[in-house]
């Protein structure tokens, strides 16, 4: 049977993931501060949160990054609080929460002011009109509300039906369940689908396990695809080469 359903990785897949805007930095969080400001009497500057807030989300994904056991997510907001108290900052839970979606939204915001990539697109609406399905399993801090919103600003969300973020399931890619979740929520089996992504682990390993098609891409990273423990299905280097693979799969 050809495939139904292309479930995407996001960062250095759909888009390049760059380092956060400086003027969406300063934004965002000079919201969220502000936000502190009204139920505290001293809050740090915007610069103090931010390099503390996004410093210890870096300290969290070199952790996951060097630990491959380590697959498990809490809420996003259990991160911000735990950052917050190396600033002795306490702001009660539903501050907390506010200020959690305030700060997350930094990534939305870089999304606007990044120039679009050629050919994106016209890639995923290629596909959807072959009569694929199309959505995202992503390792991230943002919720899948939030990621759709990064997808929206980037001309991609129209092709997109459905996100799965692991700080909602609570387990991260190559974890089995965060990919169950996506499948599941399709209704669709993982030989019915094909992944892709640019890491061997997550996005290659992870889904031939379940059943899944793989392609690797190297449109933003360059990962070796003899390198890893099962070998990709495909390789490309740009989301435009996805179209042609497809089209002879669903001809098969």
């Amino acid at each position: 049977m050809p495939p139904r359903l292309v479930l995407f990785d996001i960062g250095s897949t759909l888009w390049s993931s760059p380092p956060e805007d400086p003027g969406a930095l300063a934004y965002c969080y000079g919201r969220a501060r502000d936000l502190l400001l009204s139920v505290l009497s001293e809050v740090p500057p915007v610069e103090t949160l931010i390099d503390t807030v996004e410093g210890y989300g870096a300290e969290w994904e070199a952790i996951w990054k060097d630990a491959a056991s380590h697959l498990t997510q809490a809420p996003t907001s259990q991160y911000v609080a735990e950052a917050l108290q190396r600033l002795a900052i306490s702001p009660g839970a539903a501050v907390l929460e506010t200020f959690t979606d305030l700060v997350m939204e930094t990534s939305i915001y870089t999304a606007k002011v990044e120039p679009p990539e050629p050919g994106m697109k016209e890639a995923l609406a290629a596909l959807t009109q072959r009569g694929l399905r199309l959505g995202c399993v992503s390792n991230a801090f943002m919720t899948a509300a939030d990621l759709d919103r990064v997808m929206n600003e980037r001309g991609l969300g129209p092709y997109l039906e459905l996100t799965v973020s692991s700080c909602e399931v609570g387990f991260r890619k190559p974890h089995p369940a965060i990919y169950e979740a996506a499948l599941e929520a399709f209704g669709v089996a993982g030989k019915d689908t094909v992944f892709v992504g640019d890491r061997l682990d997550a996005d290659v390993e992870g889904p031939a396990a379940l059943g899944m098609g793989t392609v690797l891409t190297r449109q933003y990273r360059d990962e070796d695809p003899g390198r890893g423990e099962v070998r990709p299905d495909h390789v490309i280097e740009h989301l435009s080469e996805l179209v042609p693979y497809m089209e002879s799969l669903l001809e098969e």
